[in-house]
């Protein structure tokens, strides 16, 4: 896995540069807060787009400014798990993993199978009637986590 990213991206009060070229490992960035860092993550992921710039995953391009390109967040296949979770308040635990399924898998009895998986396997068992108001904060965390593994993204990034 290579993750190459090298965008500029103008924001109130500052000018942000962010180049970097990760292979095979766990990366990190660092800095304070309101450098840029989620602003960077939510480019990769395609919630945002650079001012201009690149950004590759695995050969696939998923941001260039040069060449006009600007996949979709939904072609990306990117895994990011907000700071604050961003689980839908007026759903269960069970509706908001289905959420991160269904537009992936058409049928239901796969669907259902996979989510009661990934509820044993985040430990979630029990939960599934809850809504996030109703969960602590670590168990939002896991209904968020168990979501984008759902989806099977071809990267994870946490904010």
């Amino acid at each position: 896995m290579a993750l190459e990213v090298d965008i500029t991206k103008k924001l109130d009060g500052f000018f942000m540069h962010m180049q970097f070229r990760a292979e095979q490992e766990i990366f990190a960035i660092l800095g304070a807060s309101g450098c840029g860092k989620s602003m960077t993550l939510k480019c990769i992921a395609g919630i945002e787009k650079p001012d201009e710039g690149y950004i590759e995953l695995n050969g696939k391009v998923f941001y260039d400014s040069k060449n006009k390109i600007n996949l979709r967040p939904q072609e990306r296949h990117v895994g990011l798990l907000f700071q604050n979770y961003a689980l839908f308040p007026n759903m269960t635990v069970e509706q908001n993993l289905m959420a991160g399924l269904l537009s992936g898998e058409k049928d239901r009895t796969k669907a259902r199978t996979k989510v009661r998986e990934m509820l044993a396997r985040f430990e979630l068992t029990g939960l599934e009637k809850h809504r996030p108001s109703q969960l602590s904060g670590g168990q939002q965390q896991r209904v968020a986590l168990a979501r984008i593994f759902l989806s099977e993204p071809d990267i994870l990034m946490l904010d």
